[in-house]
């Protein structure tokens, strides 16, 4: 926390914990280490790319590819050699790109193949989700094996990636999700009774629900539970992150009711989008037939009530 030359403190923003090397050199990579997680991120230009050392990038990682001609296209990709595919890229390009971005794991064992399979899909669709970025992706071969648990630990990676394609420049800013109409409105003052007839109205308050990272830190619903949902003959299934968003489609969503709509329209043409759902009454919890998210809120009013 900083403070200001009147003595009155600054709150910091939160921040990602990041080390970076800047070589000497102008056509060596630059380094940056996510400490958080364990991610090496290296940074060159095209022109520069065999500058990349062999025995430290030729391992499993993610990578991306991108345009300076402000067109916003972008390429994401996987491979379990990095500078291998690189060099590939370089030669037969996907699209006309200028700069890279290469992420591997600072670890002893680092990434296996399954595991940057996920991460490109997953960072391919979230970097889609933002407007003004057009994602063109590689070979999609996604290892479906890879344990539930596995997904979520390798989600929680994301944050530091993405941040790390910011810090190349990329504008990453995704528009905040519309909060969820799940509030409810009762007048000010009231008890049970009911309001006499002829009564002046109440100026009415709104009291707010639990949200979904409520219920999951309070154990009433855990990360990697699936949900599924059903409407206008549509089905759908999303996941709940460890941060309470749900996934759907390879993006997190805050609000349980716009990963409802995006869950539902898909597969739709535009003309036949669903303009809402209430989330909180149409996912259903570990199967079609489960119990609806809103009862598990019913649950955490009554423990935090006793």
């Amino acid at each position: 926390m900083g403070h200001r030359r009147d003595g009155k403190s600054i709150v910091s923003a939160q921040v990602v914990a990041v080390n970076v090397q800047i070589p000497a050199s102008t056509t060596s990579p630059v380094v940056a280490d996510f400490t958080t997680h364990a991610l090496r991120v290296g940074y060159f230009h095209r022109r520069d790319w065999q500058n990349l050392p062999v025995d430290d990038w030729n391992v499993p990682g993610v990578y991306v590819l991108m345009t300076t001609d402000g067109s916003g296209l972008i390429y994401v990709g996987k491979s379990v050699r990095l500078r291998g595919r690189i060099s590939t890229h370089n030669g037969v390009p996907p699209i006309d790109w200028k700069r890279a971005v290469v992420v591997k794991r600072d670890t002893s064992h680092g990434f296996t193949s399954a595991d940057v399979g996920y991460l490109e899909g997953r960072l391919a669709a979230e970097l889609a989700a933002i407007p003004g970025i057009t994602v063109q992706r590689g070979k999609e071969d996604r290892d479906d094996t890879l344990p539930r648990h596995m997904e979520l630990s390798l989600d929680e990676l994301l944050g530091s990636i993405l941040s790390a394609v910011r810090l190349a420049g990329l504008d990453v800013h995704k528009p905040a999700d519309l909060p969820d109409e799940d509030e409810d409105e009762v007048p000010v003052g009231a008890t049970d009774s009911a309001v006499p007839t002829g009564a002046a109205p109440h100026r009415r308050r709104r009291t707010k629900k639990a949200k979904l990272p409520e219920l999951v830190a309070a154990g009433l619903i855990s990360a990697g539970t699936e949900l599924h949902l059903s409407q206008g003959g549509t089905t759908a299934t999303g996941i709940v992150s460890t941060q309470g968003e749900i996934v759907v489609d390879g993006v997190a969503h805050s609000s349980v009711s716009k990963a409802a709509q995006t869950a539902l329209n898909s597969d739709r043409d535009e003309a036949a989008q669903v303009l809402s759902s209430n989330g909180w009454i149409t996912w259903h919890i570990g199967s079609p037939t489960g119990p609806v998210l809103d009862s598990l809120r019913d649950q955490y009013d009554d423990a935090q009530s006793r």
